[in-house]
């Protein structure tokens, strides 16, 4: 027997065909729809989950404003969308009512695809009321629209619906003709998804054959490309085609072991209807490891699911499941009332196929009863049903389809390799190239190298005759300054007039802070810029230091400079001003008793520094403002406007200058 009620349900795959029609129906029109439907659509989508009747009617008055507009593509939109939601409710008939309204808009405006999708609309209605014939027939003329536009995807698909309705009608042959068909346009599209399902279809196909081999293969196959996806909807789907395959080849272990595996991906359903295959399939394998009480409970358990959500096929096939289980434990009068309903369910529903395995059962169950005349009636209509299904010439017919559909794959594969193989040719050619091309580049480098190389040299060699010249001319310079200030040494011991030795003095120590300064960039020939507190602490103690004696003996320096580089012409300015200013403080400031000289330099911001000199002596002596500025306060004048600086002097407790100096 072969229970084809585990076979992979096709309202699943033709639901998903109806989303994907409304999503392209919906996308053809969206950049122009008129406002006044779009915010209807808009209301009915927020209500539907809640409120399905009250969306529907939202869409029904959208569609009539479109219609009395003349608004084709918006009434299509809207008459799919109201078989959406119909569909939704399973009220089949009013869907079919506007997928007849869809195709008539969609003809009388010339639109191809819709039309074919209205058409693939009425056949999947049809489908899911078991009016196969009526499916078939949609279904075809769909196509037709189709390839007027080349729409490939769409043919596949609907080649995939008419293998279905096929099968249900068990003819296996011209099942296997569309499926093959479906599969050849899904391989050359790389349509994964499409292509799994095709492979889902094709196993069922076998299976219903009692080619357990080949359905197998087709299964693993869908599993195959649907774990590299990682749907898991579909990959639970194939594992529980896998156990099923497993429980048709007796492999009840390997059966539970998929089957449980879908169960578990599906545990979030509870009790939907998804579940009632998987729970059938393994009642079936329980019960071919002979534990009955489990397989009665499974099955049992998928019969409540069908019967909530009215799944009359379902409620046969359990049934036919539940009749086999008795059987097996001789409750005979329960076996008959369960295999009485799959019958009658059958015979409403025209399922040829699950006759046959329902008219086996029923002999069996009439055999045990001693009813012989019973038993001979059942087995002589599943003899005449079986013939009338299948012959060794239609197995034979699919078979060398298969090798066609498979030689095809492989000279596809032969020509995809061969492409390859050229390409393959191509891009050694091109890489030839491409090394010739890099060794005249590598050549041209290196000639470019050894110019660049050679200009170096030169350029090197005139740097350090540049240097060894700034060298010389350092070495000049410090020399002429020592030599100076030797002399200016020299003239001051030789003078008794204390007045010109004070003169020479001051010349002198200005002298000493552009010699250390000299002395700095003489050292260092990497950099222009001068260390300032360094500097300037090693300036104010040369001052303190040329004073000699008792007078300078107890004036203390204070010096507080940040971090700070400047540019040697600043700090020479910096320099000689500070070096009046001390002078200055020393000269006048203390009167022979202790005192401070303080100096600070701070940053205030980016580009400017505050200097402050100020001393705690007897300050500047009021009169003192009306003579004429000496040579050293000219001299501070000069390097203030010099350093576009300001200079602000106040005499409190002492004598303080501060300088805002830009840097």
């Amino acid at each position: 027997m072969n229970p084809l009620p585990k076979r992979p349900s096709n309202i699943t795959f033709t639901r998903y065909l109806l989303l994907l029609l409304l999503f392209l129906a919906n996308l053809a029109v969206a950049q122009k729809t008129n406002t006044k439907i779009a915010a209807a659509l808009k209301e009915a989508a927020a209500v539907y989950n809640a409120n399905p009747k009250q969306a529907i009617l939202l869409t029904h008055k959208a569609y009539e404003f479109a219609a009395a507009e003349k608004l084709p593509r918006e009434a299509l939109l809207c008459a799919n969308t109201i078989i959406y939601y119909y569909w939704g409710i399973q009220d089949f008939n009013n869907a079919r009512i506007f997928s007849q309204k869809g195709l008539s808009l969609a003809k009388a405006n010339g639109i191809d695809s819709l039309a074919g999708d209205f058409l693939t609309l009425s056949g999947a209605i049809a489908q899911v009321n078991n009016n196969y014939k009526q499916a078939i027939t949609n279904y075809t003329d769909a196509v037709s629209y189709y390839k007027k536009n080349n729409l490939q995807k769409r043919i596949g698909n609907a080649y995939v619906n008419i293998g279905t309705c096929q099968m249900r009608l068990s003819n296996f042959q011209a099942a296997n003709v569309y499926l093959f068909q479906s599969a050849g346009i899904f391989n050359r599209l790389k349509d994964t998804l499409d292509l799994s399902a095709t492979y889902n279809s094709i196993g069922a196909c076998f299976s219903s054959l009692h080619d357990n081999k080949k359905s197998m293969e087709y299964y693993r196959k869908a599993l195959l490309l649907r774990q590299k996806t990682g749907d898991t909807t579909l990959i639970a789907q194939s594992l529980n085609n896998m156990g099923f395959a497993f429980s048709e080849n007796k492999q009840p272990d390997s059966a539970i072991l998929y089957l449980s595996k879908c169960l578990k991906l599906r545990s979030n359903e509870k009790d939907s209807s998804i579940l009632v295959l998987t729970l059938l399939n393994l009642g079936s394998a329980w019960k071919i490891k002979h534990d009955l009480s489990k397989a009665e409970i499974y099955i049992l358990r998928s019969l409540n699911i069908a019967a909530n959500y009215n799944m009359r096929e379902n409620k046969a096939r359990g049934n036919l499941d539940l009749a086999n289980l008795y059987l097996a434990q001789q409750k005979y009068k329960p076996a008959l009332l369960a295999i009485s309903k799959a019958e009658s369910i059958a015979r409403q529903l025209t399922l040829p196929d699950l006759s046959e395995n329902i008219y086996e059962v029923k002999a069996n169950i009439f055999s045990q009863l001693n009813d012989y005349k019973s038993a001979l009636i059942y087995d002589r209509k599943k003899a005449a049903l079986k013939d009338s299904l299948f012959n060794i010439d239609k197995s034979k017919a699919i078979s060398e389809l298969e090798i066609k559909y498979q030689t095809t794959q492989k000279e596809n594969n032969i020509i995809a390799l061969n492409r390859q193989n050229e390409l393959q040719r191509k891009i050694v050619s091109q890489q030839k190239s491409s090394i010739i091309i890099l060794i005249i580049a590598a050549v041209l480098l290196f000639m470019l190298l050894a110019i660049a190389y050679n200009s170096f040299r030169l350029k090197n060699n005139a740097n350090r005759r540049i240097q060894t010249l700034m060298q010389d001319l350092h070495h000049r310079v410090k020399n002429n300054l020592q030599i100076l200030s030797g002399l200016f040494t020299m003239q001051i011991e030789s003078l008794s007039d204390e007045s010109s030795k004070a003169a020479l003095r001051e010349n002198e120590t200005r002298l000493t802070s552009m010699n250390l300064i000299h002395n700095k960039l003489y050292l260092n020939h990497s950099t222009t810029q001068i260390e300032m507190e360094e500097y300037l602490s090693k300036l104010l103690h040369h001052v303190k230091a040329s004073f000699g004696g008792d007078k300078a003996k107890y004036i203390n320096l204070r010096v507080e400079i940040s971090s700070l580089m400047l540019d040697a012409d600043k700090a020479v300015a910096i320099g000689l001003i500070v070096n009046e200013l001390a002078t200055n403080a020393f000269k006048y400031a203390f009167d022979d008793r202790p005192g401070e000289i303080y100096l600070s330099i701070q940053k205030t911001g980016k580009e400017k520094i505050l200097l402050n000199l100020s001393d705690n002596g007897k300050g500047i002596i009021p009169d003192a403002k009306k003579d004429i500025p000496s040579f050293g306060l000219k001299l501070v004048n000069l390097m203030t406007r010099q350093l576009n600086a300001q200079m602000t002097v106040k005499n409190n407790n002492g004598t303080a200058y501060q300088f805002e100096i830009n840097i």
